[in-house]
């Protein structure tokens, strides 16, 4: 019967078995330490126990499945751990590299799919072998013939570490350091995803959704293409899907934006018009903001002043041509803009919006303070 070795720190009483007993050093770390072999049928506490990292990159998921030994005040590398052997990176079966999508390791390409994951210490530059035999006990049956990739990397020295440790640092929009660490030792890789292509090449299927009877699932797609700048075409098409299941301020500023920025100025400034024209209270106050982020500052106060002139009864208009006028330097006009905000009994958040501003160009709003006591 097969039996499934594991590390409890206790010796179980088992009768003498040939086999068994010369598979003892495969059941240890690294090497035969000494004592009666383990093993057991039963799910119980190991003494190397299991963990798993995930990180997300993009639309892909990358995880790491392993067990983690400890020190235990051993020498590690080049004792418990041999230099210039397959080790296995963790304890116990494979430590595995997951991914959802293809990504690649130190440059060297890795399909989607799972690997195990094991290294060859030296006491200069290491080797990371990812296997596509992700299911066997440790190293003890690596197969170079099954690698996916290998690839030579640099430890380096690190703070104490008592249990061997996975972790994701330097995490960015397309790319993440793996980081192995154990002992005084971390070991990091390179790990980078086609964020963009992903994400193209799936679209056209989320698109094809219940979403995708609204306006807003073309809106998102063409979004995301124009503001990463990927394939003009598609953007325009889906943020023209967008708009015939439902114009709106959103999509149609966006199409007004790609067209400027395809040189059809005419068609853009007639479609900002007609936009404007039927744009809400909050629709063109955010349109000003948006404008005023974008460094367009003078385009942005017209759009606040044409919306404190179309709903002069709101406070919060005029406390946003404040601040736009705060944002070109107009102190004059963007203190007479919060004086007249505060004149109108604002809601709280506007009220201390404006008080907060004043106090910044120096105003003194004890006056206001006051009438609230």
């Amino acid at each position: 019967m097969e039996r499934t070795p594991s590390f409890r720190g206790k010796p179980l009483v088992m009768r003498a078995n040939p086999l068994l007993i010369g598979l003892c050093g495969l059941f240890s770390l690294a090497r035969p330490t000494g004592g009666t072999a383990q093993y057991s049928q039963l799910d119980l506490p190991r003494e190397s126990q299991q963990a798993r990292v995930t990180q997300r990159i993009g639309t892909t998921d990358i995880t790491i499945a392993y067990s983690r030994p400890g020190v235990k005040g051993r020498t590690i590398w080049g004792d418990v751990v041999p230099f210039d052997a397959v080790w296995r990176a963790g304890a116990n079966e494979n430590t595995t590299l997951s991914t959802t999508h293809d990504i690649s390791v130190e440059g060297i390409p890795l399909p989607v799919g799972t690997y195990g994951l094991h290294m060859i210490p030296t006491n200069g530059a290491w080797t990371v072998i990812l296997s596509k035999d992700h299911t066997a006990w440790g190293s003890f049956f690596y197969k170079p013939e099954n690698d996916a990739a290998r690839a030579t990397v640099s430890p380096r020295l690190c703070a104490m570490t008592e249990h061997v440790t996975y972790d994701f640092t330097e995490v960015g929009p397309d790319a993440a350091t793996l980081v192995m660490r154990w002992d005084k030792l971390e070991v990091p890789m390179r790990l980078k995803v086609d964020v963009h292509a992903i994400v193209l090449a799936e679209l056209p299927a989320q698109l094809r959704g219940l979403g995708a009877f609204g306006w807003e699932t073309w809106y998102e797609a063409a979004h995301y293409a124009h503001a990463e700048k990927l394939d003009p075409g598609k953007a325009m098409n889906w943020v023209d899907m967008s708009i015939a299941r439902g114009a709106n301020f959103e999509n149609q500023t966006l199409k007004a934006t790609m067209l400027e920025e395809q040189g059809n100025t005419a068609e853009a400034a007639a479609l900002r018009k007609a936009m404007i024209d039927g744009a809400t209270n909050a629709q063109l106050n955010t349109y000003a903001y948006q404008l005023a982020n974008q460094g367009e500052l003078d385009e942005a106060i017209t759009m606040f002043e044409l919306n404190a002139k179309r709903h002069a009864d709101d406070p919060n208009v005029h406390d946003s041509l404040g601040e736009g006028y705060m944002m070109a330097g107009n102190t004059a006009a963007a203190v007479k803009a919060f004086k007249k905000s505060l004149g109108m009994n604002p809601p709280e958040n506007v009220r201390a919006n404006s008080l907060k501003c004043l106090q910044k160009m120096g105003v003194d709003t004890s006056p206001w303070e006051a009438s609230t006591r």
